[in-house]
């Protein structure tokens, strides 16, 4: 079973993926792209990143961004993109 969604407006084609789908996604995926909107407003883009655990029943996971080693902290609800496919609420 897919994941993704597809839905078509006329020739344009576009696939989403729920918020809250987010959890099981990255416990399936070793690696995974991501992009979120930080408290400041900041698009924050990270190509390559794994998840190291949740929180809050999945409102929160952190990531390690590979290759940097870093962990950060990332609310489900402010990702705008996963894997290149845009998120909705």
């Amino acid at each position: 079973m897919s994941y993704l969604t597809g839905i078509r407006f006329s020739n344009f084609a576009s696939i989403m993926i729920s918020a809250s789908r987010i959890h099981e996604l990255v416990q399936q995926l070793q690696v995974f792209s991501i992009k979120w909107v930080a408290t400041d407003g900041e698009l924050v883009s990270i190509e390559k990143c794994r998840c190291t655990s949740f929180h809050g029943s999945g409102d929160t996971l952190n990531i390690l961004i590979i290759p940097s080693g870093e962990v950060r902290t990332v609310n489900r609800n402010t990702i705008i993109e996963f894997n290149g496919e845009e998120v909705i609420l």
